[in-house]
C-alpha cells in the first residue's frame, strides 16, 4: 500500500529512499539481475538477493556501490541477457544510488582504522631535504612503494620489511656522513713565514735571531696558497723599534692595494723579545699575494682616522702597492744576499719595525666553503677544547638536536625526549671520540626513530582514546593537523611556522588554518601536489617504463628543424600535466578547464615537437607556459604523456585511451573483462586490410564484449586525431583513423577537441567528483569507503555553484570532517 502525502512528509530521507527502492528499484533488479545473482546461482561469486532490504543494503555497501557503476556503465546485464530500456537502466542505478547514500550517511560509520603510515620513498627524500638542507634523495636506492588506491602513500600498503629497515640504518650513516664533517679531517694550512724568509721591497736587515728589520717606507710580502674558502688568520710577531712612538700602525693588502687588515706592534726592547697581533680574512681559494707596510701614524692618532675612507677595511687603496711592477717583485725575490747575513749592528731608528714571522692558519671550521651547506645552522653551537677535552658538550648537543627533533618529530619535544640522545653525544666525547663524530651517530639515531619514520596519528590523551573506543568523533590535535596539512600539501615535513601555530592551537581555527594552506600553496614545496598526487592520479609514472627512443627515432614530420633529434623525456612528459594541475589550482580555475585548457607547459624540445613556437628563455628540462590557441590541442586529452600512456609502442589504442578516461576522467573504471573474452589480435577480423574501428565492432559483437566496449571505445575513437607518440595528424594523413563518436544520450562528437568541450560541458560533476575523491585519498592515506560518499557529496553541492573550481576543492577537502577528525562525523541528512 502506497503512504500519503501526510505520511511521506513525516518520513526520513532514508525512508523515503528506501520506500521508493522497494516499489520500484527492486523489481527492477530482481527483473534483470537475479536470475544470475541470487542466493541459488551466485555468478562471479555475487549475490544481490540481500537487497530487497535496507539492511542488506547497508550491509553491503561497497559491493552495492559496484553494482551502480555496473548499471549506468552497461557493463550488465551482458548483451546476451534480457535488457533493460535506457530509462529503466538509468531509474534503477538513481533509485539504488539513493538508498545507498542516504543509508552510508544517516548512519555513523564505525570508527575507522588508526594505521600507523611510515613515509614513503618521496616523504622521506623530502623530509631529509627540508631537515638539512640538502637534496640527497637515499631514498631511491629503497624499495619500491607499494601502491593502493592509485596512490603510493596508501597507510594499508606501506608495509615495513627487513630489507627497509636495512636501508634506513645505512642511509642514516650515510645522510649524517654528508651533512656533518669534522672540520679537522679536511685540509687546512699552518704556514709561518719566518722573518727571513719574508721578502722584502725597500732597505732591510736580518738579526741574530732571524727577525727581518724594515725601513719606514718598506713592505714586506710573500706569497700563500689557499686549498678553500674560509676566514683565515694572519697572526704577525713584531714589534716597534722605536720607543718614543709606542705601536707602529702596519696596514696589510691585497695584490691590488686593498686594505686588508690593520695590525698593530707595540714596542719590545731587546732582541728577544716581539709583540703579537693577529687579524682574520676571508680569503678565496687559490695563490694569495699579501703585503705588510708600516704607517707614519701612531696608534693614538688612529683612533682619529680609522673611520675615514683612506682607512676603511676593504674599500682603501694603497697605491704604492697596487703599482708595484712585476719587475720590482721580482728583484725583491732574489734579494740582496747581504741582507741576509746576520747583523749585530742594525741602526733601529732607520729600520724601525721588526719582523720575527708572519703566520697564516686555517680556515676556521664554521666558515670553510667546503663544510655541508647547512652544518654551520645545523650545528647551531660547537663545544670548546681545552686539550684534547670537549667542555660544555651537554649543552652544544642539546642546543642542536632540539630543533632538529622537533622538525623531524613533527611536534614539541622535552628535555625528557632529548637527553638520551645527548647522553649518546657526552660518552662518545668522554672516551676520545670526535664531538663531529658523536652528534653525527646521535642524528642517525634520530632518522630511524619511529617517530620519524611513522605517522602515526591516535588521540592524545587516555579519555579521548576511551571516547574514540566508544565511537565518538574525536578532533585531531593542532600538531596532527601540522603534520596532516604538510605531508597532503608538501610530501615533507612541516615548517617552523606550522609547528609555531600548532603549538599555539591555532591549526583548529578555520580561519587561522585557510591561512596556512594558502601560505602553503604559495610555497614552491607545493609543486609535489604536481609530481606527487597529479603524476599518480593520471598513472604518468607508468610513463617510466615506456621506451622513447622512438622519439629520437622518428622526425617529427617538419615539427622540428631538419634532422633534429628531440630528446623528449619520461619527466619532460609528466611535467607537462603535473603544471596543468598546478596552474589549475593555484589559480582557481574551474576543473573543467583540466580538459579545454589552452595553457600548457612544455619544455623547448616538447614545445617543437607540438609544432609551436618555442617560448623565449625555453631551456631542454623545464617547462614554461605557452598558449595553444590556433591549436586543436586542448587540455590533459592532447598530452603527449597521456597519449603515449594509453597506446601500444606502436600504434594507438582507442580501448587503452578510452578506459583511461573512465578511470580518471569520470571516475567509472570499467570492470575487468570477463573470463574466456579473446583479445583484440585474437578477434576475428573482416579482411586482411580491416580498419582499427572495423576491428572493434567485431570485437563488440561479442556480448561479454560490447557492454564494456560501447562507452569506451567511443571515448578512445575520439582521440584518433593523434597518434601513438602525441602528434597532431592532419586530415590529409592516411594513418588518421575516424575521431568521431557518440555517447550515451545521442551526444556526438568529431575529434579531440570537441569530445573534451562535450565531456567538460556534461560531465563536468563527473569530473569534479573523480577530483575530490583522490584529493581526499591521498589526504587521509586510505581508500575511500562507502560512507565517505557523503562527504564528497557535500564538498560537491557546496562547489557547484563556483563550478567546482580546484583551489576551492582542495580547501574543502582539507576542511571536511574526514580530514580533521580521527572518525569523521557525516553531515545531517
Amino acid at each position: 500500500m502506497k503512504a500519503n502525502a501526510a505520511d511521506v512528509s513525516e518520513q526520513s530521507p532514508t525512508q523515503i529512499a528506501s520506500q521508493e527502492w522497494l516499489e520500484h528499484g527492486w523489481p527492477l533488479l530482481e527483473t534483470y539481475c537475479l536470475d544470475c545473482h541470487s542466493s541459488d546461482y551466485a555468478e562471479a561469486e555475487v549475490d544481490l538477493s540481500s537487497f530487497h532490504s535496507l539492511a542488506g543494503i547497508q550491509s553491503h555497501s561497497e559491493l552495492a556501490v559496484d553494482v551502480i557503476s555496473m548499471i549506468r556503465f552497461a557493463a550488465m546485464p551482458p548483451e546476451d541477457a534480457e535488457l533493460p530500456e535506457s530509462e529503466e537502466r538509468r531509474k534503477l542505478a538513481d533509485l539504488l544510488d539513493a538508498v545507498v547514500y542516504h543509508a552510508t550517511c544517516d548512519l555513523r560509520p564505525r570508527p575507522g582504522r588508526t594505521t600507523a603510515r611510515r613515509l614513503n620513498r618521496a616523504e622521506y627524500n623530502n623530509a631529509i631535504r627540508d631537515l638539512f638542507g640538502a637534496d640527497l634523495r637515499p631514498a631511491d636506492t629503497f624499495p619500491s612503494d607499494e601502491v593502493g588506491g592509485g596512490f603510493d602513500n596508501n597507510a594499508d600498503v606501506l608495509s615495513l620489511s627487513t630489507m627497509l629497515m636495512d636501508k634506513y640504518l645505512s642511509a642514516a650513516d650515510e645522510i649524517t656522513s654528508q651533512v656533518v664533517v669534522d672540520p679537522d679531517t679536511l685540509v687546512q694550512i699552518d704556514k709561518t713565514h719566518a722573518g727571513e724568509n719574508l721578502f722584502v721591497i725597500g732597505d732591510t736587515r736580518t738579526g741574530a735571531f732571524g727577525q727581518r728589520y724594515v725601513a719606514p717606507d718598506g713592505i714586506v710580502w710573500f706569497d700563500v696558497e689557499i686549498p678553500v674558502r674560509g676566514e683565515y688568520t694572519i697572526e704577525v710577531r713584531g714589534s716597534s723599534r722605536i720607543e718614543s712612538r709606542g705601536k707602529t700602525v702596519t696596514t696589510m693588502h691585497s695584490d691590488e692595494g686593498i686594505l686588508r687588515a690593520i695590525i698593530e706592534l707595540e714596542y719590545r726592547e731587546g732582541r728577544g723579545s716581539d709583540d703579537y697581533d693577529a687579524t682574520r680574512i676571508t680569503l678565496d681559494p687559490g695563490k694569495h699575494r699579501l703585503f705588510f707596510q708600516a704607517t707614519n701614524v701612531t696608534s693614538s692618532e688612529l683612533e682619529n682616522v680609522k673611520d675615514r675612507d683612506e682607512w676603511k677595511i676593504d674599500v682603501a687603496v694603497n697605491d704604492t702597492v697596487a703599482n708595484l711592477t712585476e719587475e720590482t717583485i721580482a728583484q725583491s725575490r732574489s734579494g740582496n744576499p747581504g741582507a741576509l747575513q746576520t747583523d749585530r749592528n742594525i741602526d733601529e731608528q732607520e729600520l724601525s719595525t721588526r719582523y720575527r714571522s708572519i703566520v697564516v692558519k686555517g680556515p676556521s671550521a664554521r666558515t670553510r666553503s667546503d663544510l655541508p651547506p647547512g652544518q654551520k645552522a645545523l650545528l647551531g653551537r660547537v663545544p670548546s677544547r681545552r686539550g684534547d677535552r670537549y667542555v660544555e658538550v651537554e649543552k652544544a648537543a642539546r642546543s642542536c638536536l632540539r630543533p632538529l627533533m622537533r622538525r623531524a618529530f613533527r611536534s614539541e619535544v622535552s628535555d625528557e625526549d632529548i637527553t638520551p640522545y645527548v647522553d649518546v653525544v657526552k660518552k662518545m666525547t668522554d672516551r676520545g671520540d670526535s664531538y663531529y663524530e658523536a652528534i653525527r651517530v646521535a642524528i642517525s639515531a634520530v632518522l630511524v626513530s619511529p617517530r620519524f619514520l611513522f605517522r602515526v596519528e591516535v588521540p592524545e590523551t587516555e579519555e579521548l582514546r576511551q571516547k574514540a573506543s566508544s565511537g565518538e568523533d574525536i578532533p585531531l590535535s593542532s600538531t596532527q593537523l601540522a603534520s596532516r596539512l604538510s605531508f597532503f600539501l608538501w610530501s615533507s615535513l612541516p615548517d617552523e611556522q606550522l609547528l609555531d601555530a600548532a603549538k599555539r592551537n591555532e591549526l583548529v581555527d578555520p580561519k587561522k588554518r585557510l591561512k596556512h594552506v594558502r601560505r602553503m600553496l604559495a610555497d614552491p614545496k607545493s609543486a609535489s601536489l604536481g609530481k606527487q598526487f597529479a603524476r599518480q592520479w593520471f598513472a604518468l609514472g607508468n610513463l617510466s617504463e615506456r621506451d622513447l627512443n622512438e622519439f629520437a627515432k622518428v622526425r617529427s614530420s617538419g615539427h622540428s628543424e631538419s634532422g633534429e633529434t628531440l630528446p623528449i623525456t619520461p619527466a619532460m612528459l609528466s611535467a607537462e600535466t603535473e603544471q596543468l594541475f598546478l596552474y589549475l589550482l593555484r589559480e582557481n580555475r574551474p576543473i573543467a578547464e583540466l580538459l579545454t585548457s589552452d595553457t600548457t607547459f612544455v619544455s623547448r624540445p616538447l614545445a617543437k615537437w607540438y609544432g609551436l613556437d618555442v617560448p623565449s628563455g625555453a631551456t631542454d628540462q623545464e617547462p614554461m607556459r605557452v598558449s595553444l590557441q590556433g591549436q586543436p590541442r586542448r587540455g590533459i586529452l592532447g598530452h603527449a604523456g597521456v597519449l603515449l600512456l594509453t597506446s601500444y609502442p606502436t600504434r594507438n589504442s582507442p580501448v587503452q585511451r578510452g578506459k583511461w578516461i573512465l578511470e580518471n576522467i569520470l571516475g567509472t573504471p570499467p570492470p575487468e573483462a570477463p573470463p574466456g573474452i579473446p583479445s583484440l589480435e585474437e578477434t576475428k577480423t573482416a579482411s586482411a586490410d580491416a580498419t582499427l574501428r572495423e576491428q572493434l565492432e567485431l570485437h563488440r559483437a561479442d556480448p561479454g564484449c560490447a557492454s564494456c566496449h560501447r562507452v569506451m571505445d567511443a571515448l578512445g575513437f575520439g582521440l584518433e586525431d593523434y597518434d601513438h607518440l602525441g602528434r597532431l595528424r592532419d586530415e590529409s594523413d592516411p594513418a588518421r583513423g575516424d575521431a568521431s563518436g557518440e555517447l550515451p544520450g545521442g551526444r556526438r562528437f568529431e575529434g579531440s577537441a570537441e569530445l573534451a568541450q562535450l565531456l567538460a560541458k556534461t560531465e563536468e560533476r563527473s569530473l569534479a567528483e573523480t577530483a575530490v575523491r583522490r584529493m581526499m585519498a591521498f589526504a587521509i592515506g586510505r581508500e575511500l569507503r562507502p560512507q565517505d560518499r557523503c562527504f564528497v557529496e557535500a564538498i560537491l553541492d557546496a562547489a557547484q555553484p563556483n563550478h567546482y573550481r580546484v583551489g576551492e576543492l582542495l580547501e574543502r577537502v582539507i576542511a571536511s570532517p574526514p580530514f580533521l577528525n580521527h572518525q569523521a562525523e557525516v553531515p545531517s541528512s
